[in-house]
């Protein structure tokens, strides 16, 4: 009975053992594959949350279809730090639709100035002009980050009390069809890290096509 047991330890693992070893080798490698794509989800989750952050600078709201994304007022001049009766302030803001349909910004108005223009710049050269409606394309966007647009903003013209840097704006947007709906517009402050990104514009006759 010694030979044959001396045989088998010679001549390399039994079946049995061989099976064993590639029951464990099979679920190490399972193990591996499951902790690499658990890795991979945690590296795209914590890169989606990134570029989520990076591209959200002032206030969000939806209203039905459309979404009124990253709305801020301007800094006021670093001297002051404020801006005060009377004083002008530009809201850059960036309107997205969902709906096969275009939507169309109507008007807004806030209760800390005397009225809210909309402004268009048509050629890009710098002339900007007042509008009457702002219109967003289906399933489109205005002023969409890192792309190319047509220079849409506000003007809040004539503030009838001091607003300082740090506090918010109560912006009312009326869309046709969509509906009403107030945006708190954070006032950016000078020396704030958050940096808006340099605007690039699209003439709107091609920005419509």
């Amino acid at each position: 009975m010694v030979a044959p047991l001396a045989l088998r330890l010679r001549d390399g693992p039994t079946r049995s053992s061989s099976t064993a070893w590639r029951r464990v080798a099979g679920c190490m490698k399972r193990a591996c594959l499951l902790a690499t794509a658990a890795a991979s989800l945690m590296a795209l989750t914590s890169c989606s949350e990134d570029v989520d952050q990076a591209s959200t600078m002032g206030s969000n709201e939806e209203v039905g279809t459309v979404k009124l994304r990253n709305v801020f007022v301007e800094a006021p001049p670093e001297i002051k730090y404020q801006y005060d009766p009377g004083d002008e302030a530009i809201v850059r803001l960036e309107l997205f639709s969902e709906a096969d349909d275009p939507a169309t910004l109507v008007s807004v108005r806030t209760d800390l100035a005397q009225r809210v223009e909309m402004l268009a710049d048509p050629d890009c050269d710098g002339d900007r002009e007042q509008v009457s409606s702002i219109p967003v394309p289906p399933e489109g966007a205005v002023n969409e980050p890192g792309s190319l647009h047509s220079a849409y903003h506000l003007k809040i013209v004539d503030f009838n009390r001091e607003v300082l840097a740090g506090t918010t704006v109560p912006l009312v947007f009326t869309f046709r069809d969509a509906g009403e709906v107030t945006v708190e517009a954070m006032v950016e402050a000078t020396d704030d890290g958050d940096v808006p990104p340099p605007q690039t514009c699209l003439p709107i006759a091609e920005y419509r096509s």
